[in-house]
């Protein structure tokens, strides 16, 4: 009798964490800049367009926190010296607000209205531009160790972001 229970109880979680599992792996986000547009199973659309919780979909992170962060991970994980730091840190917080400039003139364009499939495909080809920018001007700034330890890295991100 204890066992059945336990199985029972087992199946039953197990359920429970594969309908979330499928429910959380069909919502849709959409591109953007940082933390993306909505989404989730906190808020923002789903891929029919209705909204849940939250009306307002989470705008981009702070671009001076986000500079700092990615100055934060790149002197941990890349070793910069104190110049490569001071130069590191100047260029990731322009980029941070390019990147913000950007993502707050494509919300502009997107308006109301749901955004088209080109839409988010020119959003996203304008985004992976500034992204190239940016890195070829690291990659002048880092030694080709590090810059190869960072496009490894932004690769690795990229793969995990697409499953």
């Amino acid at each position: 009798m204890l066992n059945a229970q336990k199985t029972l109880k087992f199946t039953l979680s197990l359920i429970c964490f594969l309908c979330l599992s499928v429910l959380y792996a069909q919502a849709q986000y959409y591109p953007g800049y940082g933390r993306g547009y909505g989404g989730g199973l906190g808020g923002g659309l789903n891929r029919y367009g209705s909204e849940f919780d939250n009306p307002k979909p989470k705008g981009p992170l702070d671009p001076d926190e986000l500079a700092k962060e990615e100055t934060r991970w790149m002197v941990k994980k890349l070793k910069l010296t104190d110049e490569q730091e001071i130069l590191v840190s100047s260029l990731n917080e322009d980029y941070a607000y390019q990147r913000k400039d950007l993502y707050d003139r494509i919300k502009k364009d997107f308006g109301a209205e749901r955004p088209t499939p080109q839409q988010i495909n020119d959003a996203k080809a304008k985004m992976a531009a500034l992204e190239e920018k940016q890195n070829k001007e690291l990659e002048k700034i880092f030694t080709p160790e590090q810059f190869k330890i960072y496009s490894d890295k932004k690769e690795d991100a990229k793969k995990k972001a697409k499953q």
